[in-house]
């Protein structure tokens, strides 16, 4: 097998990065320049070349092109970088959720300043879910982070919004057209909810879908009863990526429990991660024009 040289040394950097100390670096990303723990990822993921988060940034520009600007909700936002990629790219407003403390310190010095974006330092929740036992957060230097129901000397308890609650605080996400939920394990929860409190808008929800760590941190919700409430919810065109980008198909929601089998076997079997999905409601021409656009 051949290997693209920059591939190599960008593996190269992101293993070296790892080993060294930790502080905050400038990196230049998609010709954006961002602030970010010398250790994270992103600058590997996205390097030139990739089709990583050019299917939220495409998303974003169709929807643009119809409707002048994008009104974004951002979960999971991490350092801003999605946010970032999709307002260099078009004009909208934007409000961020991250719970971890530490990608907070990078998203406020990312976007802190830019009047058209509002940030929410906050786990999102689904109204009624018991946060009782105190919500934490676990990290990875690469740049993810899992929310865990857990007590523990390790673990810091996080504050939390509902998603009822952040519509409230946030008036702008009643016309809300673009949600991006990438959460590590709690997508499927919030799916649920984003198609109760957000229901009026009919957003394009573009969302991470990998059934194995939904069993872990949300194991009352079975992932693939998520296909059947999408599609009775009006939500029934999909498209389909791998978790790096790259296009796998088109198809009707209620296709997608079966389909979804496909995520149960070794990552060797399927050859990618977990998947990325859009959907669009029926009763919104402008969303379903716009899966239309990005699937190629």
């Amino acid at each position: 097998m051949k290997h693209n040289p920059r591939d190599v040394a960008g593996r190269a950097l992101l293993l070296v990065n790892g080993r060294l100390p930790d502080r905050p670096v400038q990196r230049k990303v998609r010709g954006i320049t961002m602030t970010l723990p010398r250790r994270h990822g992103l600058p590997y993921f996205a390097r030139a070349g990739t089709p990583y988060a050019e299917n939220l940034v495409d998303l974003a520009r169709s929807l643009a092109r119809r409707e002048d600007s994008v009104n974004l909700l951002d979960v999971g936002a991490n350092v801003g970088d999605s946010t970032m990629m999709v307002l260099d790219q078009v004009p909208g407003t934007a409000v961020c959720l991250e719970a971890n403390p530490r990608w907070q310190t990078y998203l406020d010095t990312n976007l802190g300043d830019n009047p058209d974006v509002t940030i929410v330092p906050a786990v999102l929740v689904r109204p009624g879910t018991d946060t009782s036992v105190p919500l934490g957060v676990r990290t990875a230097d690469v740049g993810s982070s899992i929310v865990v129901r857990e007590e523990g000397a390790d673990v810091e308890s996080l504050p939390s919004v509902t998603t009822d609650e952040l519509l409230e605080r946030c008036p702008s996400l009643r016309q809300v057209r673009l949600i991006k939920s990438d959460t590590d394990g709690y997508d499927v929860m919030l799916v649920h909810a984003y198609l109760d409190s957000f229901r009026a808008s009919k957003p394009v929800i573009f969302f991470e879908y990998d059934p194995r760590p939904t069993r872990v941190t949300t194991p009352e919700y079975d992932p693939r009863e998520l296909w059947a409430r999408l599609f009775e919810s009006g939500y029934r065109a999909a498209v389909v990526w791998d978790n790096v980008g790259n296009f796998l198909f088109q198809a009707k929601t209620d296709e997608l429990a079966d389909r979804s089998v496909v995520l149960d076997l070794t990552i060797e079997e399927r050859g990618y991660g977990f998947w990325d999905v859009a959907v669009a409601h029926d009763d919104d021409p402008i969303g379903l024009a716009v899966l239309e656009d990005v699937a190629h």
